[in-house]
């Protein structure tokens, strides 16, 4: 599955493949393996939260979000989706890597 508005010029997209089949064992102990992500996350999310109030100056000051601040927030964003998707929506079972890209 792909997501993009039209006629955005946004590079954000998200995809996600389906998994058919799950494993028994494994699904009851995604809960217990994103934790470590979870707290990564947690983190990242709070300093996300800063660096929005941040372009939100910028952008205030400038006309312009910063390229790098939008990196940034649009990759903790996919971490999360992709964490979501592996943990609770169990779309998949991939176990999603420490990256935002």
């Amino acid at each position: 599955m792909t997501v993009q508005p039209a006629g955005s010029e946004y590079t954000a997209r998200l995809t996600i493949d389906y998994a058919e089949q799950h494993d028994r064992a494994r699904t009851f102990l995604r809960v217990f393996m994103v934790i470590p992500i979870g707290i990564v996350l947690a983190v990242l999310s709070v300093a996300a939260f800063f660096a929005v109030v941040v372009a939100w100056f910028a952008i205030l000051f400038t006309g312009r979000y910063p390229q790098g601040l939008f990196d940034f927030v649009v990759g903790v964003g996919r971490w999360w989706l992709r964490v979501q998707a592996y943990a609770t929506l169990l779309v998949t079972d991939r176990y999603p890597p420490f990256s935002l890209t």
